[in-house]
């Protein structure tokens, strides 16, 4: 009977399987700490090349660190998973190029990010073993997690993991998922376990994923290290916050709350301003947007007597882009501000590099922080493409002009041309009281682990 249960459950995957090999998806699977096995399962059966464009298990530190270009606030969290996809995603971009560097319009192409802390000999008591998965998509990031409570083997919890990121994969190709075991995910009185503690736990997976439109998922598909000669090609989109779309809502007692479990996040663009419009620009990541950069904003508009635009590029030059989660949680902490007169909008861009941004908002004013002016001659940030002379000059035929900002613990690199068109605002006049957004994303990441609420 046990023989027979095993066999249709494979019937049923390899069923599945060859599902996703048929539709037009492709994918780049990086994962870590277990589930690796679905590797072997989407290719053993045959036609694997039709979806798996790559697949790499980053499992020492050093390797993950190597994968993503910088070192994780942890290693098994949900940010990972999300940046894990995201370098994937951009991996499969370019391997769907053709021979003429264009990519398939037939294609579909993602990234999927996988990290997991499972079952390990002689592990600590209290081990929380946890499994991370996410997708990046050209309009789409998608995260789940599941907790596992109950007392199993190795084995079970890799065969869970492995079908987790197979569902998360079928979801995107249109193909039904497989069932989880031991009931995880189905009905209620299924879902209970008892935990290491005695306690009785529910196993659910927990899913999110936001989406946006066409216009802000090409800002990622043309994204790449655009030298300075090519900056032309960067775009933009600008979104009126007041038009952002908030999840529909749902009629708490239709449904009980541990069943709402999908959050759906849409951001749409408005037709953008002329960029001869828009004459205050605050670059930034704003991951969150703190008081510092609401005073920096309130100064600037009064002094020019005008609104602010917020620009955040959603690539980077020495990091991953940022997924459409983390979009939708930085755009949360400005949509506070938006009724405020300061406020003119936020512009999303594929504008890493101030010479793009130049481009992006010539005549305009950008206001800047002193780490960010140190910066803003540095070659190394252009691939060694241009000089100071030149960024200087590109500067000066744009018309942009820089309102710098001091902080206590920075000395800024001043030189007499660069002074032309920055002006600086003294420390005395800027209440800096060293607030930064590393220092409140640390205090939150500390406040849930207290909690035991750890994403």
């Amino acid at each position: 009977m046990v023989d027979n249960l095993a066999s249709d459950e494979n019937t049923v995957l390899l069923e599945r399987i060859f599902q996703v090999h048929d539709s037009p998806c492709k994918a780049v699977l990086a994962i870590t700490g277990g589930g690796a096995e679905i590797i072997g399962e989407l290719l053993r059966h045959g036609s694997g090349s039709a979806t798996v464009l790559d697949a790499v298990v980053p499992y020492s530190t050093e390797a993950m660190d190597r994968f993503l270009g910088r070192k994780p606030e942890k290693y098994c969290s949900e940010k990972t998973a999300r940046l894990m996809a995201m370098v994937a995603y951009q991996r499969a971009l370019e391997l769907s190029k053709g021979s003429g560097g264009l990519a398939d319009p037939d294609v579909i192409v993602i990234g999927i990010g996988a990290t997991c802390k499972l079952k390990a000999a002689n592990e600590r008591e209290g081990r929380i073993h946890k499994i991370h998965i996410a997708i990046q998509a050209a309009c789409e990031t998608g995260v789940c997690t599941l907790e596992l409570a109950a007392d199993r083997t190795r084995e079970e919890e890799e065969k869970i993991a492995a079908l987790l990121i197979f569902n998360i994969i079928a979801r995107h190709c249109g193909v039904p998922k497989i069932d989880l075991p031991d009931g995880i995910g189905v009905a209620e009185e299924r879902r209970k376990r008892i935990g290491k503690e005695g306690e009785e736990v529910r196993e659910e997976v927990i899913e999110k994923y936001a989406s946006v439109s066409g216009l802000v998922g090409d800002l990622l598909k043309q994204q790449s290290r655009i030298p300075a000669s090519s900056c032309k090609t960067a775009g933009m989109a600008r979104l009126n916050l007041n038009e952002v779309k908030a999840p529909e809502k749902i009629k708490l007692e239709e449904i009980k709350p541990e069943e709402i479990k999908l959050e759906e996040i849409k951001l749409e663009e408005t037709k953008p301003e002329k960029p001869e419009e828009i004459k205050l620009v605050f670059p930034g990541s704003f991951d969150p947007c703190h008081k510092n950069h609401v005073f920096m904003a309130i100064c600037a508009s009064k002094e020019y007597n005008a609104p602010v635009h917020f620009e955040i590029s959603l690539t980077n030059v020495d990091k991953p882009p940022i997924d459409f989660i983390s979009l939708s949680q930085r755009l949360d902490s400005l949509r506070k501000y938006k009724d405020k007169a300061f406020m003119g909008g936020v512009c999303l861009t594929n504008a890493p590099l101030f010479l793009q941004k130049a481009d992006l908002f010539p005549n305009s004013t950008f206001i800047i922080g002193a780490d960010t002016f140190n910066r803003l001659f540095d070659a190394k940030y252009y691939d060694g493409t241009v000089d100071t002379s030149a960024i200087l000059r590109h500067f000066k035929e744009k018309n942009v002009r820089f309102m710098v900002f001091r902080r206590k613990s920075v000395e800024l690199s001043i030189d007499s041309e660069s002074l032309e068109f920055c002006e600086i605002i003294p420390v005395d006049e800027y209440e800096d009281d060293g607030t930064s957004s590393r220092e409140i994303r640390n205090k939150r990441n500390e406040t849930q682990e207290l909690t035991g609420n750890v994403k």
